[in-house]
């Protein structure tokens, strides 16, 4: 006959351990489950690191390419002014008339060991001066440059109003303008602009207009003129065709069908273009430089740098 007591004490001993046994496997569960938790937010942590370092690396990458484009960009400039004067019929060999550099808008190219430079040199008597053309012409330039003909007549009309000799009022447009504290007139410039790139501040002028980005262009207008890199304005921009030195104001210029044909010279006193292009060899970005340069062969340095901007 087995003892009450024993029987109890078997029965109450195992209760407990199955108790304990329930209370270990939870306690275990929960370990598991905050062990879990912490490895994923380990993990986390590590990809969050992970991304920004990758994004660092990458922005410096950026910057270093930047910085390089610009050397080499300003290394194109220092060979157009160098080539400027070098007219085919005063060199004596075929090499010097094969290296010389013409005003004819046609790329050069200059290969560096970290990466080149494609600089355009061209004539700013062929292009429209904004600040004496007639609205009519003015008209038909921005229609070229890919408005409508409604949009560009009345863009024209704003751009004459902007430009037109009177008095007016000051307004500072701070940080955000052209040279950090420009200033616009209220109604207007009130008088001739002193740089194409006044006209970004007025209404209606966009940079995409201005350079001609993703802005339509004729199949003709294509075909007889060679592409320039992306980050460069277009030909038939704003910025292409328009500004503030001479006295052009005949949109025929344009309309030349012997474009590629057309002999082109260096003038004493003349007032040229350059958009140099530097691109690093690593990839992009590139940066571009523009200079208006009179041509000066009776000075020291056979030139004088009237405009210089870092587009």
């Amino acid at each position: 006959m087995k003892d009450p007591f024993s029987t109890r004490s078997s029965l109450f001993l195992h209760k407990v351990g199955d108790t304990l046994r329930t209370r270990l496997a939870r306690e275990d569960g929960v370990v598991i489950i905050a062990a879990l938790w912490i490895t994923a937010l380990i993990m986390w942590f590590a990809l969050q690191i992970s991304v920004e370092s990758r994004l660092k690396g990458e922005e410096q990458v950026h910057q270093i390419r930047k910085s390089q484009a610009l050397h080499l960009a300003i290394g194109g400039c220092y060979e157009a002014l160098a080539r400027m004067g070098q007219n085919p019929s005063d060199l004596f060999s075929q090499n010097e008339v094969d290296a010389a550099w013409m005003p004819n808008g046609h790329p050069n190219v200059v290969q560096y060991e970290t990466g080149q430079a494609v600089v355009y040199i061209e004539s700013e008597k062929e292009k429209i001066n904004v600040n004496s053309a007639p609205p009519d012409v003015l008209a038909t330039v921005i229609e070229r440059a890919g408005l409508p003909e409604r949009d560009a007549e009345h863009l024209a009309q704003l751009i004459g109003e902007f430009i037109r000799p009177g008095d007016s009022l000051h307004m500072d447009l701070g940080e955000g303008s052209l040279h950090g504290h420009e200033t616009l007139q209220e109604g207007g410039f009130g008088g001739p602009l002193t740089s194409i790139h006044q006209l970004l501040l007025i209404p209606g002028v966009t940079h995409q207009l201005f350079y001609g980005h993703h802005m339509p262009r004729r199949d003709s207008d294509q075909a007889r003129k060679e592409e320039r890199p992306p980050s460069m304005p277009q030909h038939d921009s704003l910025f292409d065709m328009f500004t503030i030195h001479g006295n052009n104001i005949l949109p025929e210029t344009f309309e030349e069908e012997d474009f590629t044909e057309k002999i082109y010279t260096w003038e004493s006193g003349g007032i040229y273009r350059i958009l140099s292009w530097g691109v690093s060899a690593a990839g992009p970005p590139g940066v571009v430089i523009w200079l208006v340069v009179r041509f000066a062969p009776g000075t020291e340095s056979g030139y004088e740098i009237l405009q210089r901007k870092v587009l």
